[in-house]
């Protein structure tokens, strides 16, 4: 009852801030796309997810600096509430307000497909929207990680290091592959997209179980 309570409230101070949102983000896009040449189908997808991963990012930011600024989640921490309710229901209510976000772009690139607005590829799948919800909420199971074990305000800087660090091990990715002697297993992850996107969510719910472990004993909120 108290995660409900919790996700209740935050999703209640931030129906101010994600309508704005997402128009910046479509407009943004939109801007951007009109420049697009039409023999470059597979960029308008995704810079669709790239403006997508800064409302993750933004999404983030906004449900921590908020209350870490009023000092709400001080406040919060004297009520019958334990951190561990804190840390799921901010994940929960994140993954809400990702979900949402990203539900609204991709529902817009298939209504504009539907309408003949959009040409280029790819044509929307459950497949496909299932995937993209789960990458975002990865990201932004990443981007939570950090602000709760750091200040919001300091820790800010650090997805962009890690960013260039996970682009770097993706153009790699093949090196690391044979280093590894991960052939086999990688193969059967690129032939079964669901058990991918199963191993995905996997890594979430570890995230976020660790996360409250850690928490659990170290001193935040404060």
């Amino acid at each position: 009852m108290n995660i409900l309570r919790l996700i209740a409230k935050d999703v209640r101070l931030q129906s101010y801030f994600f309508l704005p949102l997402v128009m910046l983000e479509v407009a943004g896009y939109l801007a951007y796309a009109l420049q697009m040449p039409s023999h470059m189908p597979g960029v308008a997808f995704g810079l669709l997810h790239g403006v997508a991963l800064i409302g993750d990012f933004l999404i983030c930011f906004r449900t921590m600096i908020a209350e870490e600024k009023n000092r709400a989640l001080m406040f919060i921490k004297t009520l019958p509430v334990s951190t561990a309710e804190i840390v799921v229901a901010k994940f929960a209510v994140n993954f809400l307000l990702v979900g949402l976000n990203t539900g609204i772009l991709l529902a817009l690139w298939g209504g504009g497909r539907a309408l003949g607005l959009i040409e280029v590829a790819p044509h929307l799948t459950s497949q496909l929207v299932a995937a993209g919800l789960t990458y975002h909420c990865l990201s932004n199971t990443f981007f939570l990680m950090i602000s709760l074990l750091f200040s919001s305000e300091r820790a800010v800087w650090v997805p962009f290091p890690a960013l260039f660090l996970i682009m770097s091990v993706i153009v790699n990715f093949d090196r690391i592959e044979i280093a590894l002697n991960m052939e086999a297993f990688v193969a059967l992850l690129r032939r079964d997209n669901q058990l991918f996107l199963v191993l995905l969510w996997i890594i979430i719910y570890g995230s976020v179980a660790a996360c409250c472990r850690i928490l659990q004993y170290k001193r935040v909120f404060a």
